[in-house]
């Protein structure tokens, strides 16, 4: 869930067929998934939340999965989720209309099932929830975006944690976890995936058509950002759960070793807002189970 300048509420959430109750005149008034699985459900609400003032349906033929949501100050939505649809509505002139997917898993417990594979989805939705401004594929030939890895989803959907949010200058921030090799990384500080499932942060334009900037955050192990913020600068901190001991850390950082040898730590990183340095970066844990949310 989410709100904008004026107090409007915005849910977010999987719809398992038809039957949601969209309004006349939004994006997508039909589910548009085959499989039986699940299509994004989008509505938007009065500040007494007594009135809708949109709901639609977002998705494609597979499923799909909601993670974050953040509205611009032209109180239009943008929603970071999940995907295994190659018919997921993109735009003209997005950053990439092309599903790349993966290898086929079921993350346990959530209804949902990818059998291509997963991508990023990134969409911006008109304050009206008619039209579909701009939305775009992220993601390499691996599984993108979700958290699958066994020692860091613990809690009931922890596989679909991430977050997105938007800086001063209207660019879009989004911190979640990847196992592509091939991700679109640019200009960033950590070019390679070190370890199976890594950490990674994208900033994008207002428009999803170009990456400022993306980059892998993460060690030889498996590594998720849970969430992040932006400080006054547009610098950015990202924290979640690792198990590497190699994770990044900086010169006098608070816990600069990894403690928990079998499980997780939490770790807490503050980056440069062009993506090319960190700032500071800890661990933050014990010899037990740790992770930050």
């Amino acid at each position: 869930a989410t709100y904008d300048k004026l107090g409007f509420l915005y849910s977010g959430s999987t719809v398992f067929g038809v039957g949601y109750p969209t309004t006349l005149g939004a994006y997508q008034i039909t589910y548009a998934n085959n499989s039986g699985g699940t299509d994004i459900g989008i509505t938007k609400y009065d500040t007494s939340g007594t009135m809708r003032i949109y709901s639609t349906y977002l998705g494609g033929d597979m499923d799909e999965l909601p993670h974050s949501m953040i509205v611009n100050n032209l109180n239009e939505l943008f929603v970071f989720g999940t995907t295994g649809s190659d018919n997921y509505p993109t735009t003209l002139g997005c950053f990439n209309n092309t599903f790349s997917g993966g290898n086929g898993f079921s993350p346990g417990g959530l209804g949902v099932s990818f059998p291509n594979g997963s991508d990023i989805i990134v969409s911006r939705l008109s304050s009206d929830g008619g039209s579909l401004l701009a939305s775009s594929y992220i993601g390499g030939t691996g599984n993108d975006g979700l958290n699958t890895s066994q020692k860091l989803k613990r809690n009931y959907a922890d596989e679909v944690r991430g977050e997105i949010d938007i800086d001063k200058n209207n660019n879009l921030f989004i911190a979640t976890c990847t196992y592509s090799n091939d991700f679109p990384i640019t200009n960033s500080l950590q070019q390679t995936n070190n370890g199976g499932q890594e950490g990674c942060i994208i900033k994008i334009d207002n428009q999803l058509s170009n990456i400022i900037w993306s980059s892998y955050l993460g060690g030889y192990k498996d590594d998720a950002i849970y969430s992040l913020a932006l400080d006054k600068d547009n610098n950015l901190l990202v924290t979640g759960g690792t198990t590497s001991s190699d994770f990044p850390t900086s010169i006098n950082a608070y816990q600069s070793t990894y403690l928990d040898s079998i499980k997780a730590d939490a770790f807490i990183s503050h980056i440069k807002n062009d993506g090319t340095k960190i700032i500071n970066s800890t661990y933050f844990g014990s010899n037990l189970y740790d992770q930050s949310y």
